[in-house]
């Protein structure tokens, strides 16, 4: 009996040995190494996509896509059951086949999507289809702000695409499919992307301050423009929430645009400088008032047209025999030239070209933004008595860049006192405590950190908003009713323009819209056309246009 007993617990021990093993390396390999042996199964169904987007996304002010906004579909398709007739189907789709280097799969990109040759593409083909966002889409919004990719090395070159490279790129991104013993993809089963950074790497995203809505809307206003640019910004915080230019391109179709004589991809913005014409008139009013050389009240006569320093300047906006005797309040509601050249020449151009520059022009506004063109101011030791003609009405070699006249106007409408102008949403506004006095010295705009800067004194700011306010009730700015307190300026600038004389048109000012909550939000609005008619007729009806969206559309701000 007690040797039975023996053989038993020697066979249970014999056999619990082996289960015991067994049990152990169970373990080991679905719960030590189940992620190992995961990595190892997948790494073999790994395929490297052209033409993903797996860069992180630039968003407007709400978390809308400005890039990834648009679909395309793949197909992979093994190489041995690639056939004439999966060949004809995918030409119908208008796809392009993709390089998938070390791979058995062909693999298929396209726009157009048909649910039947999806079908026989899927049935006879055996081809896995899937959706993924394109980069950009063919009427790709804020294209010049957003900028573009060098498509062979996926490396931003220009825009918001070059100045956030680093946070954006994406880097070893490969797609991963599923598929069986057989090398078979598996159906049904959806692709990831895998990523060499750390999941605190991957939150590379760029949330810029445009506001999606307000920049579509500014892009159909310009969309019978040849050439043109408009701004929106928040002038009490200095955010951009709009910056459309034309002529746009398509970024999907950059070889076309890098191959001809094409200004598509110079953003009118902030990459090209024109006269500023009759808006230049603030510059001129702010260096007389500020410098104590006369009051609202100067009066001066206008002609028609006057000569100074053996130059003769017509005043365009006059009536037969001139406006006559004027004051300043009545000269810049009508843009009189005669005036404004008598005022510079009282004022002097030291003087107003000082002004210039303490109001941000001749400098970059963006620093960092690429290949942001500085306008031209020039210096006084550069200039005779024969330039404050062309000076007083910004005419001759003074440039500057739509982006700079709307820091201008945005300086005067927040008091004088001008937050920098940001493309990036939630950094704030300046608080009052960091406003820097106006005495400190020329202001350099581009190199404000976080404080606004009392570029002129309050009283010279209400000044010219009193003017700019008269522009648009008495003067060229009287367009029609409007439905909320405007100011504003308009400007023609005589240009050249491929060889031919055209006329730069310009219209600034800004609006206050009253919300929701009961707040008033000032919103400064920058509108400029190449070759137009004027100021009034070509750039004006663009400004109303955008301060009615404003009125209606501020809950989205």
């Amino acid at each position: 009996m007690e040797k039975n007993r023996k053989r038993v617990k020697t066979a249970i021990l014999i056999f619990m040995v082996p289960v015991i093993a067994l049990t152990c390396r169970l373990f080991y390999i679905q719960i030590l190494c189940h992620y190992d042996f995961k990595e190892a199964a997948t790494s073999q169904y790994e395929m490297a996509v052209e033409g993903m987007d797996t860069r992180g996304q630039i968003y407007d002010r709400n978390m809308k896509p400005l890039t990834g906004g648009s679909y395309q579909y793949y197909y992979i398709i093994k190489k041995e059951r690639m056939t004439p007739e999966c060949e004809n189907l995918l030409a119908i789709l208008d796809s392009s086949q993709i390089a998938a280097a070390d791979s058995d799969y062909l693999v298929y990109r396209t726009e157009t999507y048909n649910d039947d040759i999806n079908d026989k593409l899927k049935n006879g083909c055996s081809a896995y289809v899937f959706r993924s966002r394109s980069r950009y889409s063919a009427s790709q919004p804020a294209c010049h702000l957003v900028g573009y990719l060098n498509q062979s090395e996926k490396r931003g070159v220009s825009g918001l695409e070059y100045l956030f490279e680093e946070k954006l790129k994406a880097d070893d991104n490969t797609l991963i499919l599923m598929a069986d013993a057989a090398g078979n993809i598996l159906p049904g089963v959806a692709p990831s992307v895998k990523n060499s950074k750390s999941l605190s790497e991957t939150d590379n995203s760029v949330v810029t301050s445009i506001e999606l809505g307000l920049q579509k809307k500014c892009e159909s206003l310009l969309a019978d423009v040849s050439s043109g640019a408009c701004l929106v910004t928040d002038a009490a915080s200095g955010e951009i929430l709009s910056m459309a230019s034309v002529p746009v391109f398509d970024p999907n179709q950059l070889s076309g645009y890098l191959t001809q004589d094409s200004d598509c991809l110079i953003n009118k913005s902030l990459q090209a400088a024109y006269p500023p014409g009759s808006v230049f008139k603030l510059v001129v009013a702010a260096a007389a008032l500020e410098n104590g050389v006369c009051t609202l009240s100067q009066e001066y006569e206008c002609s028609g047209e006057i000569e100074a320093e053996g130059v003769t300047v017509s005043c365009s906006t006059a009536p037969e025999g001139g406006h006559g005797k004027i004051d300043m309040n009545e000269a810049m509601a009508k843009s009189c030239n005669c005036y404004f050249v008598q005022l510079g020449q009282t004022v002097g151009y030291e003087k107003i070209l000082e002004m210039a520059c303490r109001l941000g022009l001749g400098e970059e506004v963006l620093k960092d933004f690429p290949e942001e063109n500085s306008g031209y101011v020039p210096d006084a030791d550069e200039t005779v008595r024969q330039d404050i003609s062309n000076i007083s009405i910004g005419q001759g070699r003074l440039l500057a860049t739509p982006l700079q006249v709307a820091q201008l106007t945005g300086i005067i409408a927040g008091g004088g006192a001008g937050s920098p102008l940001r493309l990036l949403a939630g950094e704030g506004a300046a608080p009052a405590s960091q406003v820097v006095p106006a005495g400190a010295g020329p202001a350099q705009l581009g190199e404000w950190d976080s404080a606004a800067r009392q570029v002129i004194s309050p009283q010279t700011a209400s000044t010219l908003q009193n003017m700019m306010q008269s522009v648009m009730t008495q003067g060229t700015g009287s367009y029609g009713n409007w439905a909320v307190p405007v100011w504003g300026k308009s400007g023609t600038a005589e240009a050249t323009l491929h060889g031919d004389e055209v006329k730069d048109c310009w219209f600034t000012g800004f609006c206050d819209i009253d919300t929701a909550e009961g707040e008033k939000r000032r919103f400064a609005i920058t509108v400029f056309v190449e070759d137009g008619i004027s100021g009034s007729a070509t750039a004006l009806p663009v400004f109303k246009e955008i301060v009615e969206y404003l009125n209606t559309h501020v809950s989205d701000m």
